[in-house]
């Protein structure tokens, strides 16, 4: 439709409403509030799920039902001004489709927002008077149908129409109800007008009714069918997603969990600019972890290797309120390690110690740590041997038996991944404490290592914080991703 039409039409309706007297008291008074205009210019409500801002002109019963079928796609209604009255009897002889987009316009222009606005019809259909003599008896009275008697009068046998829902129609019905067939039929029809100033959009609700079972109250049925065919017509017209408030915070917080966080960049850092390649291709970072160790650092690391949480989610979870926040925690609350519930924390002595330490305040757990040599007080231990690249010999890990019990469930925590040969090791000792591994946990990977791969086996999830993408010509190269979550 060009512009040329669209003007034609919008004179053509406001030339036939230009008698029209239907005036809301409330929106009179919105009309020159200042309060008001900045409260229809506020933004929706976040906090909520919100994302649109509307209006609505409907009857105020039916307000909540409007507003529940609406919110699961981000629509906040900013106020229903449902007391719109006839001014003169004349109004009720426009169409319920004239008087919808009417009141909808209206409030268009004192909010500037897009407004849904309703009005319902109510009918009795006529009574052919044949139809009535058809039945008449001898002694003059009904033949059955009901049991209603004959009757030619003309109040009762003519069709009704009010373009208007009010005490007038239970008057009509209690009026008209003994004098007819108990099938007769009455019609209620809802009508939703949607407007937005640049798009107009109607939909419809409609209910037969016996008479024998008509009252005003059936109004709510059609009205509830012209809400659900709205907010379909407006699904397909806007492209609303259910509940995408959620499944957005749902996403981001499955990015989040995958995605590197504060620690993980200071760790980055702090490897390009302080770590050393050595002979046979060792890493050395006895700058910041080994013998000198950055405590402020180490324990950024273990909170994140902990909980994958980022500040982006906690400001997520700050705008919503505790109904949002407990929807939100079932899909933000799959934590690195703190979902698998260890009940103690496994290392190897000494460098191990300094993620291990941090990370059991945060996890709540004692960490036992396993020593390369025997000690006095190590009369009865699990002991397992592997190949250390870095001192060059087979080394032997011993933990002592009165530190790991059956019913433990071990969280195995280390400064490096390469070969996966300490971690085996590690591994082999929970196995023979008849022990649970839950998983394990590295500051530092070196991918280009088989160590990943050598503990696949196991079945158990692996999580490091920083990944040594190749150590080539003494240059140390990270792998660059934006996240990811390791299993």
């Amino acid at each position: 439709m060009d512009d040329d039409q669209v003007a034609k039409e919008e004179a053509e309706f406001w030339n036939r409403m230009k008698e029209c007297q239907i005036s809301s008291r409330r929106l009179e008074k919105a009309s020159r509030s200042q309060k008001a205009k900045s409260f229809f210019q506020r933004p929706p409500n976040p906090r909520e799920g919100f994302d649109r801002l509307w209006v609505a002109a409907i009857d105020y019963a039916c307000f909540k039902s409007l507003v529940g079928n609406t919110r699961n796609y981000g629509v906040e209604f900013a106020d229903n001004f449902g007391d719109f009255m006839d001014g003169v009897e004349e109004d009720g002889l426009y169409s319920i489709e004239d008087v919808a987009s009417y009141k909808a316009r209206k409030v268009y222009e004192i909010t500037g927002l897009p407004c849904i606005a309703s009005r319902t019809s109510f009918e009795v259909e006529p009574i052919p008077p044949e139809s009535f003599m058809s039945s008449v008896t001898k002694n003059g009275k009904g033949s059955g149908g009901g049991g209603a008697p004959a009757v030619t009068n003309a109040k009762v046998l003519s069709g009704y129409k009010f373009n208007d829902i009010g005490n007038h129609v239970d008057y009509v019905v209690d009026a008209l109800q003994p004098l007819s067939e108990h099938s007769r039929v009455t019609r209620f029809t809802s009508c939703l007008c949607y407007y937005d100033g640049e798009m107009e959009i109607f939909e419809h609700g409609v209910c037969d009714v016996d008479m024998i079972f008509c009252h005003s109250g059936r109004t709510f049925i059609p009205m509830a069918q012209a809400i659900h065919n709205m907010v379909e017509t407006l699904k397909l017209t806007f492209g609303f997603e259910y509940q995408k408030w959620l499944k957005v915070m749902r996403t981001d917080a499955s990015v989040a969990s995958g995605t590197i966080g504060p620690a993980s960049l200071k760790l980055r850092d702090r490897v390009l600019r302080d770590a050393r390649v050595l002979p046979n291709d060792i890493v050395d970072v006895s700058a910041f972890i080994d013998s000198k160790v950055d405590v402020n650092l180490m324990d950024a690391c273990a909170k994140e290797l902990v909980r994958i949480w980022t500040c982006g989610i906690f400001a997520m979870l700050a705008l919503c309120d505790i109904y949002v926040v407990n929807i939100l925690l079932l899909f933000v609350k799959a934590d690195r390690f703190m979902k698998e519930k260890p009940s103690k924390i496994l290392t190897i002595a000494t460098t191990g110690l300094v993620i291990a330490l941090p990370m059991a305040k945060y996890l709540q757990v004692p960490v036992v740590y396993a020593r390369k040599e025997r000690t006095a007080v190590m009369a009865d231990t699990f002991q397992a041997g592997f190949a250390s690249r870095t001192v060059g010999k087979n080394r032997e890990l011993l933990v002592s038996k009165n530190h790991l019990d059956p019913e433990d469930r071990i969280l195995i925590i280390d400064d490096f991944l390469s070969s996966g040969a300490s971690q085996e090791a590690l591994l082999r000792i929970v196995s023979e404490a008849e022990a649970t591994a839950v998983g394990i946990g590295v500051l530092l990977e070196k991918s280009y290592e088989s160590g990943r791969q050598s503990l696949s086996g196991f079945n158990i999830p692996i999580h490091s914080l920083c990944r040594v993408a190749s150590v080539d010509s003494g240059t140390i190269q990270l792998v660059e991703e934006e996240g990811y979550i390791q299993k």
